[in-house]
């Protein structure tokens, strides 16, 4: 039998030398840390989020970036899913922790019988006016004019409550109800439209795009409407909800805190960091990294952290009084429904 030379021990005791120099040098440049022991006995949180560009997938997407759940002691999971999708199995109970949480859809699964509490805000609910008229300078200047909604939606019904809180009489304006932002924006480009009312993403997608040369977008500010009804200062739109059973749970409650604490942390990175932060979204979402840093630069107030109780006035209107109205509630939640949808979390 023929053997094998036996290497050489300089060669051998220079390959070493070379693999430890190559360990440090990766080490030094930041490298990922592997899965070890520690990690696989945190504790797993798994959420469900909206599938992009919903900005439900922004914080824990910087969670993961950042390694902010290791650092509050858990792993975070996250599963997006197109809206429809993760709702149904939200209210089912399928998915019991949902980072998605509209206060004014969701509602309809307590109205139902499903045992869900929102525990925290996200992010704050901003609507505005785009057009192409420069004469349209504020929501009173619609009257007499076509203007393009999503108008079977509780953001909706928000929406159509301040304007009329800005001094638009509805009934005088011509709606063309369509479901579908980029529809809407077409139909503006084809002068089918005079305005139409978007979300804060899509307003961002638009001023970073060359359709949106020539627009000009009015904000609608809710402060002074919720003021006058004592409903607090702000809308929530995007919360955290769970279903009761599951925070009853041994730890969930202290699981939940964790998470809290990295969201915050989270927000600070982003604020501190708005074009790297767009960077790495970007990056894991496929949204427009141009779009992202216009938003976290010039509209960073739209993310809101705080419990939801401090919401409880405003979501109190929606639930009780604007969403049964526009009959996208079947009736107004009773307080007691609405007092444990409301959670009295704490961080």
């Amino acid at each position: 039998m023929r053997l094998l030379p036996r290497p050489d021990r300089s060669f051998s005791a220079a390959l070493r030398i070379a693999a430890l120099a190559l360990l440090a040098l990766l080490a030094g440049c930041g490298a990922p840390p592997t899965a070890n022991t520690s990690d696989a006995a945190l504790p797993e949180l798994s959420i469900t989020v909206f599938a992009a560009p919903s900005q439900s997938l922004w914080i824990p997407t910087l969670i993961q970036a950042l390694q902010l759940d290791r650092k509050h002691g858990f792993q975070l999971k996250v599963t997006p899913k197109p809206g429809p999708v993760a709702y149904t199995d939200f209210a089912s109970g399928n998915d019991q922790v949902c980072y998605c949480a509209a206060p004014a859809a969701v509602a309809r699964f307590v109205e139902q019988g499903s045992d869900i509490a929102l525990l925290w805000n996200v992010f704050d609910l901003n609507y505005y006016v785009v057009s192409h008229d420069v004469a349209i300078a504020s929501p009173r200047d619609l009257v007499g004019r076509r203007l393009a909604a999503d108008t079977g939606t509780g953001q909706w019904a928000i929406a159509a409550w301040m304007l009329e809180q800005d001094g638009l009489d509805l009934s005088k304006v011509e709606l063309h109800s369509i479901s579908n932002p980029t529809a809407q924006l077409a139909e503006l480009s084809l002068g089918r439209v005079d305005a139409v009312v978007e979300g804060m993403i899509d307003v961002a997608t638009l001023q970073t795009s060359e359709q949106g040369q020539g627009l000009h977008v009015i904000a609608l500010d809710p402060k002074a409407a919720l003021a006058k009804h004592q409903a607090g200062s702000s809308v929530p739109s995007i919360a955290f909800g769970v279903w009761r059973p599951w925070l009853d749970q041994p730890g969930h409650r202290e699981l939940a805190q964790q998470f809290y604490q990295a969201n915050l942390d989270a927000v600070a990175w982003l604020r501190a960091h708005p074009a790297q932060a767009a960077k790495i979204v970007a990056e894991r979402t496929g949204m427009s990294a141009t779009a992202l840093q216009q938003l976290f630069e010039h509209n960073p107030e739209m993310i809101d952290v705080h419990p939801i109780g401090n919401d409880h006035g405003a979501i109190a209107l929606l639930t009780q009084d604007l969403l049964p109205k526009a009959g996208l509630l079947e009736r107004p939640l009773t307080d007691a429904e609405l007092g444990r949808y409301v959670s009295n979390f704490a961080p």
